[in-house]
Order: structure tokens, then sequence, then C-alpha cells
């Protein structure tokens, strides 16, 4: 099965992905986020640089372009679970814009690019060819993924505005409506604190998709 894990900072994406590989198949490959790679992001997600805005575009496009060869790299692979994907790239990009870190002239370039290049590229022309059997999207209020952010203590997410998590839980809300005429979605509960009780019955749902597939 193809997965997208799909959800704010602080959702759980980690610890859901965690759980599920000890509950799935070995053949199940895990591919995680690489955001500190990029060699733009201590700067961009310092609100104090006067170029954050045009830091902010070159770090929502470097994340967008590896999103792409990510997917791209795994698109033969029928066992795999996306820590992020290609869905998450326009939530940034919405956040980053309504938080004032991207310009409206940046933010509209790089959504018509989004949607005219990169999901027709990914899904087809008419949008309607799903490359992930699912999205699951770990779906958690912003008070709760604030409360979460502070208890990891990574210092660059300490430093952001809580406002800036309430905008991109919001966006997150505001994209799944879109995406879930794309990509079918199973929306979880992330603000449950027994991350392991959801992982099993997810897990569980996951291997009866999988045997259907296989007795087709």
């Amino acid at each position: 099965m193809r997965i997208a894990i799909f959800g704010t900072t602080g959702a759980g994406k980690t610890t859901l992905i965690e759980n599920l590989k000890t509950l799935l198949p070995e053949s199940y490959n895990c591919v995680w986020e690489t955001s500190l790679d990029c060699p733009y992001f201590d700067q961009a997600y310092n609100d104090e640089n006067p170029d954050v805005q045009t830091l902010n575009y070159k770090l929502d496009l470097w994340m967008l372009t590896d999103r792409m060869k990510t997917f791209k790299k795994y698109a033969s692979n029928n066992d795999v679970i996306y820590d992020r994907s290609l869905l998450d790239s326009m939530v940034f990009a919405q956040t980053d814009h309504s938080y004032g870190r991207l310009s409206d002239a940046d933010y509209l370039t790089f959504k018509e690019y989004f949607m005219a290049c990169i999901l027709p590229n990914a899904f087809g022309e008419d949008l309607h060819h799903p490359k992930f059997d699912v999205a699951i999207y770990l779906r958690v209020s912003p008070d709760k993924a604030i409360e979460r952010i502070g208890k990891r203590g990574r210092g660059m997410e300490l430093d952001t505005n809580d406002m800036f998590w309430y905008d991109l839980a919001k966006a997150y809300d505001m994209w799944y409506e879109i995406y879930k005429e794309i990509v079918p979605f199973w929306v979880v509960d992330g603000n449950n604190d027994d991350p392991m009780s959801y992982a099993s019955s997810l897990a569980n749902k996951i291997m009866e998709f999988d045997n259907k597939k296989r007795t087709k």
C-alpha cells in the first residue's frame, strides 16, 4: 500500500510511522522528511532576517523539488509510507504567505506552478489517477500541536510564534478539503494521547487492503 501521512507539525506523524513499522511487514519502506538538509532552512525561519520572504520562497521551492524527487524515486514501490509528501507543499506555502513569510507575487507563482504542473504530473491531467492508495490525515487541534512542540523542545520550533502553528493547522484543514477529491483519505483523531491504539487500528486496515489487492 502507498501511504502519505498528512498533518501539521506536532500531529504525531513520526510516532505513528514508528509504530506502524513495528506492526506492518518488513516490506514497507518509510520515507522520512529531509527538510534539515535544505540550505535555506535556518535563515528562512528567522523572522528578523530582512530577506525572509525571498528565503522562504527558495525554501518552499527546494522542499517541493525534494518531495517530487522522492515521489519519483519510490513510484514503483508498492509498500511505502511517506512522512511528508507532495501534498504538504501547498499547505506550507499558504501558511508562509498568511504569516507574511511569502510575498503575494511569490505565493501566486508557487500556487499556479503547483496546480498547473505538479498535480497534473503526479496525478494525471484530470487529477483522477491517485498515486497514493490512501492519505492518513492526523487531524489535531493547534493547542495540542503546540503542547507537543513545546515538550519535544526543538529550538527552531520553540522560537516560532504560536500564530504560525494556528495558521498551519487551518491550512491543513483547508487543503484536506481540496485533496480529498483527488486522494482517498482516512482521518484520525490526532489529539488521542494513546498513539499505539490508532496505529494498531490503521495497521489492520492497511493489511486488510493489501490482502484484498493480492487476491484480485
